[in-house]
């Protein structure tokens, strides 16, 4: 196997293992009997865990780069977003474990990064989904709360159309609740 092949099946296995497990998933032995590669080319092509999650997170970055491209394609909000969704399931579920270890600064760092690229475009095909295609600064407030609560409850099982579907339709449905009462309040 070359020298470039042996890097890329380690970044693959230690992205899939951060994706199901966060930073647990990363054991070099554990990867190495994944992969079926000896331990010491890991030590030998990263060095250390930090190198090897700097690696990680570089090939993250990458991954994401079409996520925005997909989203800008979204025609009719559903199914399109939830097939979206689905087909970027193993990004989302490293996302997801950012998410859930941004307590480590150089992932928080990360998950923002990320953030920055999707969360524009994602806000907006939202806010029209949602009836606020106008007010951009409204359908980003509510993106970021329904998108903070999708990343508590998504799993790889929850990852298909009919969870994804019915959690994006009660987020619309309490949203609207909330600008109706609001627009009530308002008339008092």
């Amino acid at each position: 196997m070359s020298k470039i092949n042996s890097i890329h099946t380690w970044i693959e296995a230690g992205y899939s293992q951060f994706a199901a497990e966060g930073l647990e998933g990363l054991q070099v032995e554990r990867l190495a009997r994944i992969t079926g590669l000896n331990k010491s080319g890991y030590y030998h092509y990263f060095g250390d865990k930090e190198t090897f999650l700097e690696k990680l997170m570089d090939y993250h970055l990458l991954e994401v780069s079409s996520m925005p491209e997909d989203f800008r394609k979204i025609q009719k909000f559903d199914p399109e977003f939830m097939e979206v969704l689905i087909k970027h399931t193993p990004k989302l579920m490293f996302h997801n474990q950012l998410v859930r270890n941004r307590h480590e600064e150089f992932l928080e760092i990360i998950y923002q990064e990320v953030n920055k690229m999707i969360d524009p475009i994602v806000s907006e095909v939202f806010g029209e989904f949602i009836g606020l295609k106008d007010n951009y600064e409204f359908s980003s407030r509510y993106y970021h709360q329904v998108r903070d609560t999708f990343y508590s409850q998504i799993t790889l099982k929850r990852m298909n159309y009919p969870f994804l579907r019915n959690f994006i339709y009660e987020a619309k449905d309490m949203i609207q609740r909330a600008l109706e009462l609001g627009s009530e309040k308002k008339k008092v």
